[in-house]
């Protein structure tokens, strides 16, 4: 008996030191897993935000480029209105219009489809960051939608060859010089004209509005990785509280197993 009793109480001293080396273990694992958890989510919050930034700055360029384009394009219809029924006396003034439009109205246009791509391919990898990030439970985001991005290139497709046609209806009014213009060729100038400015119109509302829902993505998933990287701290603590009290329930154990073994090692023998 005496040496069952002594077997017992060197096994159990030994299965307490197999769980506090255990628990140690585990506490590193729990920090190294919160380490790279966050790692993870914080690399994929980080491509969000390197795509927002991008679609900020795109779209933010463009709708500088549109209130210039809109003023630029009032003004025209403002001249056209004022001197088209007397073109051979405004010669000129009508060519100069024509020449502005020219170099500025149209390469602004192209520059906005220039811009705009970069904002179309980063809203597409923000939607695809932001279903990456869905995985995990606690997070349902909504991905931003390219269908306004495609709309909008739709109306500077059509814009563009508004301003070609006007153009050119302005260019071929230069070149004949007629004193004889008829109220329908300045109402379809001023057609053109009112129709780019409602498309520049139509295409700041949706840029404006992508920048809007953009915002409110940056926004919500500032507060989702808050919450995401506090969870993950909070359950490698709570991991850590738990094996240190498995560690000290195990420290206690041994220390009670070896005084008892110490004393019955100085108990004489009978």
């Amino acid at each position: 008996m005496p040496i069952l009793e002594k077997t017992t109480r060197f096994a159990a001293i030994a299965l307490g030191v197999l769980f506090i080396g255990l628990s140690l273990v585990g506490i590193f694992a729990a920090w190294f897993v919160d380490r790279k958890a966050a790692d993870a989510a914080l690399k994929a919050f980080g491509l969000i935000e390197t795509g927002v930034g991008v679609v900020n700055a795109g779209v933010g360029r463009v709708d500088e480029l549109i209130a210039t384009s809109r003023t630029e394009v009032r003004q025209a219809s403002e001249t056209i209105t004022a001197v088209g029924a007397q073109a051979q006396a405004n010669i000129p003034v009508l060519n100069a219009l024509n020449e502005r439009l020219e170099t500025s109205l149209a390469p602004r246009i192209a520059q906005m489809k220039q811009v705009l791509a970069p904002a179309r391919d980063a809203v597409a990898t923000v939607g695809t960051a932001v279903s990456l990030v869905n995985s995990v439970p606690m997070i349902a985001e909504r991905a931003p939608r390219l269908g306004a991005l495609d709309e909008t290139f739709n109306r500077l497709e059509e814009m563009s060859a508004d301003a070609t046609q006007l153009r050119g209806t302005l260019r071929a009014l230069v070149a004949a010089q007629k004193s004889d213009v008829t109220a329908e060729t300045v109402a379809t100038l001023n057609g053109l004209t009112k129709r780019i400015d409602t498309r520049l119109g139509e295409v700041q509302a949706n840029v404006q509005g992508v920048q809007a829902d953009i915002a409110a993505l940056q926004v919500r998933l500032d507060k989702r990785k808050s919450r995401l990287l506090f969870v993950f701290s909070l359950l490698a603590l709570l991991s850590t509280l738990m094996l240190t009290w498995i560690i000290y329930t195990q420290v206690v154990v041994i220390q009670h197993h070896r005084a008892r073994a110490r004393r019955f090692a100085a108990k004489p023998a009978s």
